[in-house]
C-alpha cells in the first residue's frame, strides 16, 4: 500500500473510535451526519380493520308477537294505576287505623291478628246486596244492625276489661266529632248563601250542633260502629253515615216499593230537612239573610222536582 493512502485511513480509524467512546453509554444511534437529510417517519402498520357486524338479513329473527299499540298500553296503565291506586289508599286507611287502636288500647300483635279476622269474618257475612229485590230500606237496615251487633259481641270476647273502656270513649269520641264536622260543613253552606257576623255565626253554630247531636245520638251504636267513620279498620265496601240516615228516614216514611215511590220519597224526606233548617235559623237571620236563605232553599227544591222521574 502506497504511504499516501495510510495516513489518511489510519487517521480516519482513530477518529471515529474517538468518537465512539465519546457517546453516552445508553445511546447507540449512529449520528446523522450534518449534510445528512433528516430521517423519515416511519409508517406504522395498518390497524387490523374491526369487525363488523352481520348484515340484518344473517341475523337470527325470533319469533315474539307485535308489541301493544301505545293507545292500549296507555290504557292499560291507566286502569291498572287506578286500581293500585284505590286499594293502596285503603290499604293505608286500615293499617293507619289499626295502629291507632294499638296504639290506644294496648293491643298485642296476637289481638291485632284476631281482630283482622274478626272483621273480615264479618265482612264475609251477609250483605244487604243478598236481600231479595224490593226488601225495603227497613229490610236493609235490619241488616247493617245485625252485621253491627256481631262486631259488638266479637270485640267484646276479645278485648280486656280495660281495653273495652277505653274502646268505648274512642267511639264516644268518633260520634262528638262526627257531630261538630257535619255542624261546621252545614255552617260553611250557609255562610256561602249569606253574610253571617261573628255572633250569628257563634248561635248558628250552636243550633246546628244540638239538631246533629239529637239526629246522630238517634243512631244505634251498632250501626255506627260499622260506618266509614268507625275507629275500626273496616274493609274497602263501608256504609257513610248519610247512607245510614237515608234509609232510618226511609224506614220510618215506609215508602211503596216501587223506583218512582221511592225517588219520589228520598225527595220528599229532603224537603222536610230544609224547612226542619229553615225554621232552626228564622230567630238568627235578620229577615233579608232569611229572604237569601229560603231563594236558595227554593232553587234547591226546583231541582230536585226535575229529578223526579215520569211516571210509568
Amino acid at each position: 500500500m502506497k504511504p499516501s493512502l495510510v495516513v489518511p485511513l489510519l487517521t480516519a480509524f482513530v477518529g471515529f473510535g474517538l468518537g465512539w467512546l465519546a457517546r453516552p453509554a445508553a445511546d447507540h444511534a449512529t449520528p446523522n451526519p450534518p449534510d445528512a437529510a433528516p430521517p423519515r417517519p416511519q409508517a406504522s402498520a395498518p390497524a387490523p380493520p374491526a369487525a363488523t357486524p352481520p348484515p340484518p338479513a344473517l341475523i337470527p329473527q325470533r319469533d315474539t308477537p307485535a308489541p301493544p299499540s301505545l293507545d292500549e298500553t296507555v290504557r292499560e296503565v291507566a286502569a291498572a294505576t287506578a286500581a293500585e291506586r284505590r286499594e293502596k289508599v285503603i290499604d293505608g286507611k286500615n293499617a293507619a287505623k289499626m295502629l291507632r287502636l294499638a296504639e290506644a288500647l294496648g293491643l298485642s300483635a296476637a289481638q291485632q291478628a284476631d281482630l283482622k279476622k274478626i272483621i273480615s269474618d264479618n265482612q264475609r257475612s251477609a250483605h244487604a246486596s243478598d236481600l231479595a229485590p224490593g226488601a225495603g230500606a227497613a229490610a236493609v237496615l235490619e241488616q247493617f244492625a245485625a252485621k253491627g251487633t256481631a262486631l259488638e259481641k266479637s270485640l267484646a270476647a276479645l278485648l280486656t276489661p280495660e281495653q273495652r273502656v277505653t274502646f268505648e270513649d274512642l267511639r264516644l269520641r268518633e260520634r262528638d266529632n262526627r257531630i261538630e264536622t257535619t255542624a261546621q260543613r252545614e255552617l260553611a253552606n250557609l255562610s256561602e248563601v249569606t253574610d253571617l257576623s261573628a255572633e250569628q255565626r257563634e248561635q248558628v253554630l250552636a243550633q246546628l250542633r244540638k239538631a246533629r247531636a239529637t239526629e246522630i245520638g238517634a243512631m244505634p251504636a251498632a250501626l255506627a260502629l260499622i260506618l266509614d267513620s268507625s275507629v275500626l279498620p273496616l274493609g274497602p265496601v263501608v256504609p257513610s253515615a248519610q247512607s245510614i240516615q237515608t234509609l232510618r228516614q226511609l224506614a220510618a216514611n215506609q215508602p211503596a216499593d216501587t223506583s218512582n215511590d221511592l225517588h219520589a220519597t228520598l225527595l220528599e224526606t229532603k224537603r222536610r230537612q230544609l224547612d226542619e233548617q229553615l225554621k232552626l235559623l228564622k230567630d238568627i237571620l235578620t229577615p233579608a239573610q232569611l229572604a237569601q236563605y229560603r231563594a236558595t232553599i227554593a232553587e234547591q227544591q226546583a231541582i230536585h222536582d226535575m229529578m223526579i222521574p215520569p211516571p210509568r
